[in-house]
């Protein structure tokens, strides 16, 4: 085969096409980036590309590596799913059912089952070992645009473009609650890290904090003057980050949604924040092409990373806070050192 799967007569690939979503394998020797031709592979270290899993048909809106870092799963606008093994590069299977774009995959955390949201409006769990479809999960009446599992694994919360959030039961495959308030599409759901609350941000500019066991409105938290496009919890789940097209990044305490501080810097819209895995910073990507790193406890603005030409739609830390890598429309994918 040649190398980076070139077409016949072509010497050379120089484009990496535009950057939808990048991973950190779990023990952060490894990047896996979904775009526009494929999945990419690299190495962290070195920035060397790996390699290239083409298969797809279609744009690849998400990808997820599993538990043990032995395998990924990539999700794509073709339709399909497909899982790929890291060591040899090899298709293992090709997970079809969706009718439409799939737009988020996750492994849970025994890495046993994968999740997938997709604009047929359903939700769906597969089994690892085998492909097989577990549950279809039907009650949206939208685009699914955001799945995770529970950290127990026995969860799966979807948001949608209904406008509503959906708890379901990974056992059953059964709808245990549908979370209504949203006036708008859900674009971002996950779980709190010790299991107990879901957190969902939405374009009706609010943030809504639910009791993951019994379905219930928490509180609604306010602020925004726009969508909010990125919401995240911190690692000990007492605070919220989240990311708006107001220009602005906002940190909430968890427990009472009191808003702690605003963080400022005419940034654009802001794709994707996240904190850092000992919660002390968070990382921001924006409409402008740079990437920023903000103290948690100040809200001070730590450093400016300049280096992309379009918009950032990905940013992550590595697993032990010292690398973060960035994706963007330009194509491009930045790796970042950062002093201790």
């Amino acid at each position: 085969m040649e190398k980076w799967n070139l077409p016949a007569g072509a010497k050379a690939r120089l484009g990496k096409g535009c950057i939808i979503r990048i991973r950190f394998s779990p023990d952060g020797t490894r990047l896996a980036v979904g775009g526009s031709i494929g999945v990419w592979i690299y190495d962290v270290q070195t920035g060397e590309e790996l390699n290239l899993f083409i298969g797809h048909v279609g744009w690849v809106f998400s990808v997820s590596f599993s538990p043990d870092g032995h395998m990924i799963v990539s999700g794509s606008s073709d339709n399909t799913i497909r899982l790929w093994d890291i060591s040899t590069g090899k298709l293992v299977r090709t997970l079809t059912g969706h009718k439409g774009s799939v737009s988020s995959v996750s492994f849970s955390r025994d890495g046993h089952m994968i999740v997938s949201g997709s604009s047929d409006n359903t939700v769906c769990l597969w089994d690892t070992n085998t492909g097989k479809l577990l549950s279809t999960l039907t009650g949206h009446t939208a685009d699914v645009k955001s799945v995770s599992f529970s950290p127990d694994g026995n969860t799966v919360v979807s948001g949608s473009s209904d406008n509503t959030v959906c708890l379901w039961d990974t056992n059953t495959g059964k709808l245990l609650s549908t979370l209504t308030g949203h006036t708008a599409d859900v674009k971002s759901v996950s779980f709190s890290p010790d299991g107990n609350t879901v957190v969902s941000g939405s374009w009706d500019n609010t943030i809504r904090l639910w009791d993951a066991r019994t379905g219930e409105l928490i509180r609604k938290i306010t602020g925004h003057t726009d969508n909010v496009s990125s919401v995240s919890f911190s690692p000990d789940s007492n605070t919220i980050v989240s990311g708006s097209s107001d220009g602005t990044i906002r940190l909430w305490k968890a427990r009472t949604g009191k808003l702690i501080i605003t963080l400022t810097g005419d940034m654009g819209t802001v794709y994707s924040v996240s904190f850092s895995p000992d919660g002390r910073t968070i990382v921001s990507g924006s409409s402008d092409g740079t990437v920023r790193l903000w103290g948690t406890n100040t809200g001070q603005l730590i450093r400016t990373l300049i280096g992309h030409t379009g918009a950032v739609n990905s940013v992550s830390f590595g697993p032990d806070g010292r690398m973060l890598v960035s994706g963007s429309g330009d194509g491009t994918i930045l790796i970042w050192e950062l002093e201790p």
